[in-house]
């Protein structure tokens, strides 16, 4: 959001807005590019949310997302994307790490889970239940 209003503080310098005219113009760039950057425009975004005997299940993503070939993780995320999944009490939230990985917070009752042994199966089984419900990550190529 700030570069929206760099941008906008620049063409108020270079063009010096001094009539309406060019008040209004620069006021809707302002919006168009708030409006831009709020829709996340031409990304991908996916929630599915199921409910049945006392089970909850929730998916979220935004993005590229991909799996690695054993199915057991999430390899990348594009930069901005995130995946949210939450089974019952059971949370996982992960994004881009800006380094080209992944960064996983897991949580259980709402206590944060280390990423040890557990933390990895809970990974897995998370991974496997999105390709269960039908989230087919594109090919990464």
């Amino acid at each position: 959001m700030y570069w929206i209003v760099l941008i906008f503080y620049i063409c108020l310098l270079q063009q010096k807005l001094t009539d309406m005219k060019n008040w209004i113009f620069g006021l809707f760039l302002v919006a168009f590019f708030a409006t831009f950057n709020a829709c996340r425009f031409g990304r991908r975004h996916s929630t599915i949310v199921e409910t049945s005997n006392n089970n909850y299940l929730k998916i979220e993503y935004a993005g590229k997302v991909y799996f690695n070939e054993a199915g057991t993780e999430i390899s990348h995320i594009s930069p901005g994307g995130y995946v949210k999944y939450e089974k019952n009490e059971k949370k996982l939230e992960a994004e881009d790490n800006g380094r080209g990985g992944v960064k996983y917070e897991l949580y259980n009752n709402g206590e944060k889970l280390a990423m040890d042994e557990n933390g990895k199966k809970f990974i897995a089984e998370a991974v496997h239940n999105m390709m269960r419900k039908g989230f087919t990550p594109p090919n990464k190529n």
